[in-house]
């Protein structure tokens, strides 16, 4: 009987950790021609395992209409969504940045939107993704060669993007700002409630489960912390954002990881807490006012475009 119920154990981890690394991939709803801007379609791949992902390049606009790449901000969605979602606004504030002189990388992560299948590992491999964007802005083919290369890179993430970015800056000093908005210290909160939520089973199952992600897919959940790296993000600056009445990811995360990041002594950390706003609908709540405190964030961490064309 105790093999039986080992068996069973066995089957319905594996069930659930299929279940949380496997998800249907989202449609972009538009692209930025949908509000009159011009952008390239790109493919480049993620650093180290080379998945094809797939993005926009949308340049920035400055006064008088002449366009830009030399500010380029990267943008990483959240989970089980794409470069265009919706829910989060993300195309719209693509499109807002690129109107305010920035160029924005929008691609997809790895088992999202246009880019390749692959398993979704919370940050684990969606790292390498951030970094291969980084990767084709410095080394790829220019999307606009008559822009040239972007003198600085940025990053913006929400949620799992925010995760995302932070561990991907904690290696790549190449990113010289970061928006963090939404995001977590660590995921063993989040899994400990999602993982049951996801299979339908109780979570007595969930430790079964992220061992089988782990055997059959390489995932160590566990390891997906970026408060434990996200000091080594200093001097570069960090703008943290979360809603005050987030109701996925409690905003006393937001404090956690500023407090981690200001552990550095050259640290440059800021706070916004979002009145009103739930999981990562801080710019649906804000509107303009996101924008501006987010533009002006990184006019003051990268300095002004200067108008000239780098190199490529």
């Amino acid at each position: 009987f105790s093999a039986v119920l080992t068996s069973a154990y066995t089957a319905l981890s594996l069930y659930i950790a299929t279940q949380l690394v496997y998800a249907p991939q989202q449609p972009l709803y538009a692209t930025p021609a949908f509000f009159g801007m011009q952008f390239h379609r790109i493919t480049f791949p993620s650093r180290e395992d080379h998945v094809q992902l797939r993005g926009w390049f949308i340049p920035g606009v400055l006064p008088g209409g002449h366009l830009t790449a030399q500010r380029t901000i990267i943008m990483v969605h959240g989970d089980r969504t794409n470069r265009a979602d919706q829910g989060a606004g993300l195309l719209k504030l693509s499109v807002a940045f690129a109107q305010h002189g920035f160029a924005v990388l929008a691609f997809d992560m790895r088992g999202a939107g246009e880019s390749a299948p692959a398993p979704l590992s919370l940050g684990y491999f969606e790292q390498r993704d951030m970094l291969g964007a980084v990767d084709f802005l410095r080394s790829g083919p220019p999307p606009y060669p008559e822009l040239g290369r972007p003198h600085v890179i940025a990053g913006w993430g929400v949620s799992l993007g925010a995760v995302t970015l932070l561990l991907a800056a904690a290696k790549e000093p190449a990113i010289r700002a970061l928006v963090s908005d939404s995001g977590y210290p660590d995921f063993a909160s989040i899994l400990e409630r999602e993982v049951p939520k996801r299979g339908h089973l109780p979570p007595l199952f969930t430790p079964g489960a992220l061992l089988a992600a782990q055997a059959l897919y390489g995932i160590n959940f566990y390891d997906v912390r970026p408060v434990d790296t996200v000091a080594r993000i200093a001097p570069r600056p960090i703008f943290f954002i979360h809603g005050d009445k987030d109701s996925f990811n409690p905003s006393t995360n937001m404090f956690v990881l500023a407090t981690a990041a200001r552990s550095a002594p050259d640290a440059h950390v800021q706070t916004w807490l979002v009145p009103g706003a739930d999981h990562a609908q801080s710019f649906n709540t804000a509107g303009q006012q996101y924008v501006t405190r987010v533009t002006d964030f990184y006019n003051l961490a990268l300095g002004p475009d200067t108008g000239k064309v780098s190199g490529s």
